[in-house]
């Protein structure tokens, strides 16, 4: 069976040789070896500080807002398909005051509605956006144009970005971006990973295990407070490696390239805009989502249905990890048999 999902996604052989050993001690030189060599690549790659935690991508969503949002401040969500939802799920858990602005499906909200619409709320703490909203295939690609906006209001901006960064890029730093392993960064799940340019604004006392500054501590000496998810780390030590070695403009220009093959192939109607169309997650329109999907494991490949109220009337096909132009023309020709 091969993997073309928004994630987890088909890792290459090298990556899960890597995975297949003993796991350090992670109070040993060896792991702080490993752990060192992790946090530079990953840095230079996104050009921020980063903390790597056990954990999924909704864990690392939980976590940056309950360390950057604080109970009864006003949060602005912009609100672009499923995954946003989920994050306005977590500020609401937080008991921060949502106002949320919402986009058409396949499109995303223009900066200066969010401006205008932000100059509104009296006493915005913080803004909160998905980059990449693996539901529908699209890629906010406003995203630094949304931290200016942020910034200008004396706001933070959160992002979650756990289907898009490295291989859809932010060219800018942005104050809080929240990923996983699993997908872009070409791993296996189980590592919750926080970009930060600046450093936790809670107030008050928080789970050890989602407490950030604990994280930043100990950081200092190459150690974690708790077990790190050790093998995920060393799958993140070859992935790196990769990414650096082809560079970060040609890794997102690979997906890209392989995002466009598919949609040249497959007859379907796309979810996104042409403008807003994701590198790594593209959704298609289809009445027969459920016929596709099962013909398709058939021949060896497995592929996503919708989410939420689209969860049958659309399909949705990553190109992370690995994922070949064979593989793409394969299952386009499933696809446009029933279609």
């Amino acid at each position: 069976m091969k993997y073309l999902t928004p994630g987890p996604i088909q890792l290459p052989r090298e990556v899960l040789n890597y995975i297949n050993n003993q796991p350090y001690f992670h109070r040993s030189n060896e792991f702080k070896e490993i752990f060192s060599s992790v946090i530079e690549k990953m840095e230079k790659i996104i050009g921020e500080e980063v903390l790597i935690f056990p954990g999924t991508g909704t864990f690392s969503i939980d976590t940056m807002v309950y360390n950057y949002v604080n109970p009864n401040e006003d949060v602005l969500l912009i609100d672009i398909g499923e995954f946003s939802k989920r994050l306005g799920e977590s500020l609401i858990s937080r008991n921060a005051r949502l106002h949320i602005i919402k986009s058409e499906i396949g499109d995303v909200v223009a900066p200066d509605i969010v401006e205008d619409y932000s100059k509104k709320i009296n006493d915005l703490k913080a803004i909160a956006m998905v980059h990449n909203e693996t539901s529908l295939g699209v890629a906010n690609r406003y995203v630094e144009k949304i931290q200016d906006i942020a910034s200008s209001l004396n706001a933070i901006l959160l992002v979650d970005s756990v289907s898009g960064i490295p291989a859809e890029k932010i060219g800018k730093k942005i104050d809080v971006i929240a990923t996983a392993s699993h997908k872009a960064f070409m791993s296996i799940p189980g590592a919750s990973i926080i970009f930060y340019n600046i450093k936790p604004r809670n107030l008050d006392k928080l789970p050890p295990s989602m407490n950030l500054n604990k994280f930043i501590d100990m950081k200092k000496n190459l150690e974690t407070p708790y077990t790190p998810p050790i093998n995920v780390i060393m799958g993140l030590d070859y992935s790196t490696n990769y990414i650096l070695k082809i560079g970060v403009d040609n890794y997102a220009k690979m997906h890209r390239e392989k995002t466009d093959y598919l949609k040249n192939l497959v007859k379907l109607k796309p979810v996104a805009k042409e403008e807003f169309s994701s590198n790594t997650v593209s959704a298609f329109y289809t009445n027969n989502a459920k016929t596709i999907i099962e013909d398709l494991r058939r021949k060896g490949y497995t592929i996503a249905s919708g989410m939420g109220n689209l969860a049958k009337n659309i399909i949705r096909i990553g190109v992370m990890g690995d994922v070949n132009f064979d593989d793409i023309k394969n299952i386009a020709e499933v696809i446009n048999y029933y279609d």
